[in-house]
C-alpha cells in the first residue's frame, strides 16, 4: 500500500492513515487535558519511612537549585532578580502554557522551577516528571520519579521510568520491585505482565515469564503484541516449536505480518536453518509492501549467507519492544503526549533503536513540531533500511518549517540516487505544488509517472495532483483528462469530485453534471466549507441563488477567514437583493488577503459598481 508515493507499513503496532503525506493530526485541546488527566490518575501504595524522604529531597533540591539557577525572567519587565514566589508561580503558569502548546521542553524547565519552591507539591512532581520524560530527559526524570514512590498515591508512570531504569543497568531485583508498584489500569495492564516475563526471562525463569504473559489483559488489538512476545521468550528458552507457533499467530493477523515481527521471525527461522522458510517470511512481507526498502539489507546479507544481527535476547530490548508497542497505540488512540512518553522510554533503554526514533519523529510530526521531528529522522543512521523513509519525512518537515529549497535539494539527491523509484518524485511535486512551482510540480509527477509506468495507471491520487498542477499551469485539457481518470480509478471520492466539479462551474462548463459531482462531495463531507461553497457556487452560475445564499453562507461558517468564499457570498447577496451585505462581503474578502489571489481589482469594481446583469463570474 502506497500513501503519496510513500510506503505505508506498520513496524509493530499501526499508527498512521493513508490520506496524503501531508495527513496531520491536530489532537483537540480538551483530549490533551482529559488524556493528561487520566495518566496522572491515582492508586493506593505502600507509604515509606521518614529518612528515605529526606533522602530523596536532598537529591531532588540539587536538581531543582540547578534548573532556578538557570531560569531567566524572559518579561523583560525587570532586571531585578525574581522572589522565589513570583518566580515560582510565574513558572507555574508558564509551564501550563507551554503544555497547551505541547512544548514538553519547556514546560519541563519551568515546572522544576516551580518545584523549588514546594518540593512536596505532587501534582507539580507528577507533571514534571511526565514532562521531562516525553522530552526524553530521562536522568532528571528519575529524581523526581523516585520522589514519587514514597507515601500513597503513586502516579502511573514513575514506576516505569524506574523499571527503564533499572532494566538499563541490568538490576533486575530493581526492576521487578518497581513493577511491583505499578498500578494495574490503563495501559499497565498490558505493560505490567509483559515487562515482568522479561525481568524472568532474563534471570532464566522462562516458564515464569510466560506465565506472566498468559494472564496478561491485553484486550482487543493486542493479542499479535502477546504472541510476539512468547515467540521471543520460547526463542530464548530453545524451545523452537513453540517460538514458530508464536510467531505464526502474531504475523496471522496482519498481511505480510509487522516489521518487527518479520526481522524477529526471520532472524530466528535463520539461526534455525531454515533459510527458505525466513525468506518465505520476508517474502511475503514485501508482497504485501511492494514499494517498502526496509527489507532490502536483510535479503542483500540473506543472499551472501551472513548471520542475522537481530535478536531480543535481553531484558532491556524486550522492555524496549513493549513499550514501542504501546507507544504506538497510545499515540493513535490517546494523543501523542501519551505516546511520546513511552516512545522516549523505549529509546532510553535502546538508544540506536532505528523504528523508536522513526516513532518519535512520527509524534513530533502530527504535533506540528518540525525541528525535533527532523532531529529524531536524522539520528536515523545512514546504513539503516529506514533511512530512505526518515529522509522523505525530513523533506516534508523542512518544507513545512519554511525550508523549502533545502527540502527541494534533499528530494532532488534522492531522485538521483534511486532512479528506479517514484516516491522521492511525487513528494518533489507536493512540496512545488504547494510552493505554487506549478510547472515545476508537473514536470516532477511526469517523472514519477515515467518511473511507474503500468502502476501509475492505477494511481488516482497521482493523477489527481497532478491534474491540479496541470490547472494551475493553465494546461485545462490535460488536467482534466488527468481530473477524470482519477475518477474512473476512485469514482466518488470528494475530493476530486469537488476539484473537477468545481473548475466545470467555475469554466461554466458541464453546469448539470458539475453540481451533480459537487452534491455527492458534500454528501461525504458535509462540514467542508471548501466543498460547500462548491455547491454554493454551482447553484449561483445556474441562477439559483437563494439557494447559492443558503450555501454560501454555510461555507463561511465552516471557513470564515477565506477570501474567496466571502467573495462568493458577497456576489449572492447583490444577486438576491441585500446590496449592503454585499458590500460588506466584498470588504471582508479584501481585508482577508484578497490581494494575493490576484482578485482585489475584480472587488473594487464591484464596490463602486456592484455586478450589472447578467455579470455572473
Amino acid at each position: 500500500m502506497t500513501c503519496a508515493g510513500r510506503p505505508v507499513i506498520a513496524l509493530f503496532m499501526p499508527w498512521k492513515g493513508c490520506a496524503t503525506m501531508r495527513a496531520r493530526r491536530h489532537l483537540a485541546l480538551s483530549l490533551l487535558v482529559l488524556a493528561t488527566a487520566a495518566l496522572f490518575a491515582l492508586a493506593a501504595c505502600k507509604t515509606s519511612g521518614a529518612s528515605d524522604e529526606n533522602a530523596q529531597n536532598d537529591v531532588l533540591a540539587l536538581t531543582l537549585a540547578q534548573a532556578s539557577d538557570e531560569f531567566v525572567d524572559l518579561s523583560g519587565a525587570s532586571d531585578a532578580p525574581l522572589s522565589p514566589v513570583a518566580s515560582s508561580s510565574g513558572a507555574y503558569l508558564a509551564a501550563q502554557a507551554a503544555i497547551m502548546e505541547r512544548d514538553m521542553a519547556a514546560a519541563s524547565d519551568y515546572l522544576l522551577i516551580a518545584l523549588a519552591a514546594d518540593l512536596d507539591n505532587k501534582d507539580l512532581l507528577r507533571q514534571a516528571h511526565f514532562a521531562l520524560v516525553s522530552s526524553g530527559r530521562i536522568p532528571e526524570a528519575l529524581s523526581i520519579a523516585r520522589k514519587l514512590m514514597i507515601g500513597e498515591g503513586i502516579d502511573q508512570f514513575s514506576p516505569l521510568t524506574l523499571t527503564a531504569d533499572a532494566l538499563d543497568r541490568d538490576d533486575l531485583a530493581a526492576a521487578s520491585d518497581a513493577l511491583s508498584a505499578l498500578p494495574l489500569n490503563g495501559y499497565n495492564t498490558i505493560l505490567a505482565p509483559l515487562l515482568e516475563a522479561w525481568v524472568s526471562a532474563a534471570e532464566g525463569e522462562y516458564d515464569a515469564a510466560l506465565a506472566a504473559i498468559g494472564v496478561a489483559d491485553v484486550g482487543d488489538g493486542f493479542d499479535a503484541l502477546r504472541a510476539y512476545h512468547i515467540g521471543l521468550i520460547e526463542d530464548l528458552a530453545g524451545r523452537p516449536d513453540e517460538a514458530v507457533a508464536a510467531f505464526e499467530r502474531s504475523i496471522a493477523g496482519q498481511e505480510g505480518g509487522a516489521y518487527r515481527v518479520v526481522l524477529a521471525y526471520g532472524g530466528f527461522l535463520e539461526r534455525q536453518g531454515r533459510v527458505d522458510d525466513a525468506r518465505r517470511v520476508y517474502e511475503n512481507f514485501l508482497a504485501a509492501n511492494p514499494d517498502s526498502l526496509w527489507l532490502d539489507t536483510t535479503l542483500e546479507r540473506l543472499d551472501g549467507d551472513t548471520p542475522p544481527l537481530f535478536q531480543i535476547d535481553e531484558a532491556r530490548k524486550g522492555a524496549a519492544e513493549v513499550l514501542f508497542a504501546v507507544a504506538s497505540s497510545a499515540q493513535a488512540s490517546d494523543g501523542p503526549e501519551i505516546g511520546l512518553a513511552y516512545g522516549q522510554l523505549a529509546g532510553y533503554l535502546v538508544p540506536q533503536n532505528d523504528v523508536v526514533a522513526l516513532l518519535i519523529g512520527d509524534i513530533y510530526e502530527s504535533q506540528g513540531k518540525n525541528e525535533e521531528a527532523v532531529s529524531a529522522y536524522r539520528r536515523i543512521s545512514a546504513s539503516s533500511p529506514l533511512d530512505w523513509s526518515a529522509r522523505l519525512r525530513i523533506a516534508l518537515n523542512l518544507d513545512d518549517a519554511g525550508q523549502s529549497d533545502p527540502a527541494i535539494a534533499l528530494l532532488s539527491q534522492m531522485v538521483d540516487e534511486r532512479p528506479e523509484r517514484s516516491d522521492a518524485l511525487v513528494v518533489l511535486g507536493d512540496i512545488l505544488r504547494i510552493q505554487e512551482r506549478w510547472p515545476e510540480a508537473v514536470g516532477a509527477y511526469n517523472q514519477a509517472f515515467e518511473r511507474m509506468g503500468a502502476v501509475a495507471e492505477g494511481d488516482w491520487r497521482l493523477r489527481y495532483v497532478r491534474g491540479i498542477a496541470l490547472e494551475r499551469s493553465g494546461d485545462w485539457p490535460r488536467a482534466e483528462l488527468d481530473f477524470l481518470a482519477a475518477l474512473d480509478i476512485q469514482p466518488d471520492h470528494p475530493f476530486v469530485l469537488n476539484y473537477l466539479g468545481y473548475t466545470w462551474v467555475d469554466r461554466g462548463e458541464r453546469l448539470e453534471e458539475a453540481l451533480d459531482m459537487i452534491e455527492r462531495a458534500v454528501a461525504q463531507q458535509p462540514t467542508d466549507g471548501f466543498i460547500i461553497d462548491s455547491l454554493g457556487w454551482a447553484y449561483y452560475r445556474l441562477g439559483r441563488y437563494e439557494e447559492a445564499v443558503d450555501q454560501l453562507e454555510r461555507a463561511v461558517e465552516y471557513q470564515p477567514d477565506d477570501p474567496v468564499i466571502n467573495d462568493h457570498l458577497g456576489d449572492a447577496y447583490w444577486k438576491v437583493g441585500r446590496r449592503a451585505e454585499a458590500r460588506f462581503q466584498w470588504r471582508r474578502a479584501m481585508s482577508l488577503g484578497a490581494d494575493d489571489l490576484g482578485l482585489i481589482d475584480l472587488i473594487e469594481t464591484k464596490l463602486q459598481s456592484g455586478l450589472v446583469d447578467g455579470d455572473d463570474t
